[in-house]
């Protein structure tokens, strides 16, 4: 009998392909690693609102969307960006947000999303591991004008598109006094402890609480993605594939 449900299980998995429009219900790896770890303090994986990103991606190089997520959690960005700091909580907590809107199951489809973005080093990294855009394929654009964990995340099959900025009252103004400390030059290695330190309170209040508390989001009809910033390098095309029925 366990090993009839074992096949049954696997022919539920692999008898029909996903569809940008129709997803099947997703299961997520069980592995997710929120484990306390020196660049992770324990609190990040275990506040209420951190938040966790169920994405969908396709196979192959030439595949179709996958029948299961991967959950992508601030672990991970850290991972990749190279360091904890608020600017990487304060991005994914707004992109959690935009998401929300534009991904009524859950599910984020890397496949299906470009973003505009500043070119801060913690927002433009986020941008690119959540979003699956790229800038050298013309889909994450940069945007000085925009504030750091300020975005504009746009669904391509629909043109859907959110703006989400951080609301302006939620920053601590003793975070912007110290980090002007810093960029000035005239400052101590008390001043860089002392930066990490309001950093991270930050960090841990905003994602101890419901996240869209601190941001202003809202849906943009009818925008008009940006001219590029840099020349043409061609089009991305793994992912030209996804809707290809299974055989």
């Amino acid at each position: 009998m366990k090993k009839m449900i074992g096949w049954m299980l696997l022919i539920a998995l692999t008898a029909a392909p996903a569809s940008a429009g129709d997803y099947p219900s997703g299961i997520c790896l069980p592995a997710t690693d929120v484990s306390a770890e020196w660049y992770f303090p324990e609190w990040l994986g275990t506040s209420p609102h951190a938040p966790t990103f169920q994405v969908r991606d396709t196979e192959n190089k030439y595949g179709r969307y996958t029948l299961m997520t991967k959950t992508i959690t601030l672990k991970d960005l850290i991972k990749y960006h190279g360091h904890f700091c608020g600017g990487l909580v304060e991005s994914a907590a707004a992109l959690r947000v935009a998401f929300d809107r534009l991904f009524a199951g859950g599910i984020v489809d890397r496949t299906d999303l470009r973003i505009v973005s500043n070119n801060s080093a913690c927002g433009g990294d986020v941008a690119a591991y959540l979003t699956g855009a790229r800038l050298r394929f013309g889909t994450h654009h940069i945007d000085n004008a925009l504030t750091e964990s300020e975005f504009f995340v746009q669904q391509v099959s629909t043109g859907r598109t959110i703006h989400v900025k951080l609301n302006p009252a939620v920053y601590p103004t003793e975070v912007k006094t110290q980090m002007r400390k810093i960029e000035s030059e005239t400052f101590t290695p008390a001043d860089i402890d002392r930066f990490q330190e309001l950093q991270w309170a930050y960090a841990k209040r905003m994602i101890n609480r419901p996240l869209a508390e601190s941001f202003l989001v809202k849906e943009v009809p009818g925008f008009a993605w940006p001219a590029p910033v840099c020349k043409d390098l061609g089009k991305r095309r793994d992912n030209d594939y996804k809707n290809v029925p299974a055989k």
